[in-house]
């Protein structure tokens, strides 16, 4: 995804995103666009389901496969991402300068309940 790619919606609201490229006629058939969002919460599900197995395994060569398996289905899932992105399905808003702020002072409070110390980039 391109952080940098942002549209006006009709409202006049800035979102990260592109321009719809593909207008799919909704119907009761199932189009492309569905199988992907279809793919990507299978894909969902099943890193979660990776993720349980290999930090439950009890054998080391079976908890590193469930990990490249992980692995290797976020690679997939970025694709997809990256796929709804393009084709301007996947937008995110724009926050502004202050509300990252906001959010970065509550996130260190946060840091600041735990019972050890983190160091936090710059």
């Amino acid at each position: 995804m391109d952080p940098n790619a942002t549209i006006t919606t009709e409202t006049g609201a800035q979102k990260i995103g592109k321009q719809v490229s593909i207008n799919f006629q909704k119907d009761q058939s199932i189009n492309d666009l569905d199988r992907l969002y279809d793919v990507l919460l299978h894909h969902k599900h099943m890193m979660n389901v990776y993720q349980i197995s290999s930090s439950e395994a009890v054998d080391i060569n079976l908890h590193n496969l469930l990990n490249t398996c992980r692995h290797r289905l976020q690679q997939q899932h970025g694709k997809v991402l990256d796929t709804l992105f393009n084709m301007g399905e996947y937008t995110a808003d724009i926050a502004p300068p202050s509300q990252v702020k906001d959010i970065s002072a509550v996130f260190m409070g946060y840091l600041n309940q735990l019972p050890y110390k983190t160091k936090m980039p710059h």
